[in-house]
């Protein structure tokens, strides 16, 4: 199973599929390995037309299947201390070393490796690989593919998000809403700072309220099995002014939130907008009525609730598991779920490893999410 496990593997390191650029090309490779097994493909294009998602079937057409699913972007290399080529699969030990080993290539290598037992098994509901874009940019290529599974008839019974978990079943996460604040004011001499509109001044004040919202969050609703409990808001990059004797004309600013499962990321929203709006904005518009603040929205991810036991408890049999985990990153897997798949975060390789310079996993955690795979699968056998 290892050599070719780590075959497919180095098959899909060499495309470097970093989200700024097309995964057209890693697409065509996956339907070349797949079409030998009758598959059914659909592609779900952006509007540019330079990256998809994949959709994968075999089986027979019907509803109650299972979904494995898993992005096909990876970070950047760019700045990083790799003792080799990142794109280049290499052997260390019991590990293999590559630019998406762990997040989340060496999943899709599973699949792909797995699809020859599944293969030969009598099917009698579908197995689909569900393969995304963009998911490292905020979760925003999978949405298409996601709702048209959940409104189709297929109707999978649930789908296996394969995000490193070492191989634990996740079942609840953080939803997250990210975007930027952009403060316009009126420049001038700083030696008449109340002629004009200082932008900085007035993005520390909504930075201020954001704040607060922060600390209001600690004491607020809670979700017990997540490391902090709470939701959590902050800014964490900030970019404006010219000069220093210069009032400051624009200032932008990123802001982050993460948010309990059950909580309306969108009051939160709104709460930001409604301060900028009424506190901030009138004292801006009334030295120059073109000076104010728009919020930007650049990707929401919905947070992940537990599903029915029944099948929580399944995924822990089959993974000798006592219990799932929750966790406060975000994954496509609250995506699924509220387009109609019960959803799970379930998939090889340690979430510390992501990212990382030399990222690399354990070929026997592969090995072992291939047998995982394989088992899950032969549940669509059953009448």
């Amino acid at each position: 199973m290892s050599s070719d496990l780590t075959r497919q593997l180095a098959q899909l390191v060499a495309f470097p599929t970093v989200s700024a650029e097309s995964n057209l090309a890693l697409l065509d490779h996956i339907e070349a390995v797949v079409s030998p097994f009758g598959t059914r493909l659909r592609r779900f294009p952006n509007a540019e037309g330079n990256k998809a998602s994949l959709l994968v079937s075999i089986g027979p057409d019907a509803p109650g299947g299972i979904v494995f699913s898993g992005h096909t972007d990876v970070v950047p290399t760019a700045g990083q201390a790799w003792t080799g080529d990142p794109w280049i699969l290499r052997t260390s030990g019991s590990r293999v070393i590559g630019r998406g080993a762990t997040d989340m290539k060496g999943f899709l290598a599973c699949c792909l490796s797995a699809l020859h037992g599944i293969a030969a098994r009598p099917l009698k509901r579908p197995v689909h690989l569900a393969f995304s874009y963009d998911e490292e940019v905020g979760c925003t290529g999978v949405g298409d593919m996601a709702e048209w599974i959940g409104k189709s008839k297929l109707a999978p019974r649930m789908a296996i998000i394969g995000e490193p978990t070492s191989m634990d079943l996740v079942s609840a996460h953080k939803g997250g809403l990210i975007g930027w604040a952009r403060v316009r004011g009126k420049p001038g001499h700083s030696s008449q700072p109340d002629r004009y509109v200082n932008a900085v001044m007035a993005a520390a004040e909504l930075i201020g309220e954001i704040n607060r919202i922060r600390a209001d969050m600690r004491s607020g609703p809670q979700f017990d099995g997540l490391d902090p409990p709470y939701s959590t808001i902050q800014v964490n990059q900030i970019k404006g002014g010219l000069h220093g004797n210069i009032v400051a004309e624009a200032c932008d600013f990123f802001w982050e939130m993460r948010i309990i499962p059950g909580e309306d990321d969108l009051a939160v929203l709104e709460r930001i907008k409604r301060y900028a709006r009424e506190v901030i904005e009138p004292a801006m518009k009334a030295v120059d009525p073109d000076c104010g603040i728009s919020i930007e929205v650049q990707a929401r991810i919905p947070g992940l609730k537990p599903e029915a036991e029944t099948q929580t408890r399944q995924l822990l049999d089959l993974l000798d598991r006592p219990a799932p985990r929750y966790v406060s990153y975000g994954t496509e897997a609250g995506i699924f779920q509220i387009n109609g798949t019960p959803s799970f975060v379930i998939g090889p390789g340690d979430i510390a490893d992501a990212h990382q310079p030399d990222e690399g996993i354990e070929i026997a955690e592969l090995e072992r999410c291939v047998t995982f795979l394989d088992r899950l699968a032969e549940s669509c056998c059953d009448d």
